[in-house]
């Protein structure tokens, strides 16, 4: 669920951007679950292990309070990641959020 509504959609429109790999912000340790991340127009993030935008189980995620610091290493972006803020799920949508493809088709 996220923390508070989106200031423009009113629920989170989150965008597929890509691939992205993931660590724990206190010990470095990648995080091999968290492998793609999705952008709200009003800035919030959600990492996840799957492809909620094209109707698949979201797995592992962590929304924007989990974040601790990003970068774009060659190309894929690079999170830290607040470890205790990862939860998992088997469906494939969260309140608050609606999922979409990079070109905005939502679930």
């Amino acid at each position: 669920m996220s923390i508070a509504p989106c200031p423009i959609y009113g629920i989170h429109r989150m965008i597929s951007k890509g691939d992205c790999s993931a660590v724990d912000a206190n010990t470095g340790q990648e995080i091999p679950t968290l492998v793609g991340w999705y952008r709200c127009d009003c800035g919030e993030r959600v990492l996840c292990e799957g492809w909620p935008h094209f109707g698949g189980a979201i797995g592992d995620y962590c929304t924007e309070g989990a974040i601790k610091g990003y970068g774009n290493i060659g190309g894929q972006m690079l999170f830290q990641v607040d470890k205790n803020l990862v939860w998992n799920t088997t469906q494939s949508t969260i309140e608050g959020y609606r999922f979409c493809t990079s070109d905005g088709v939502c679930r």
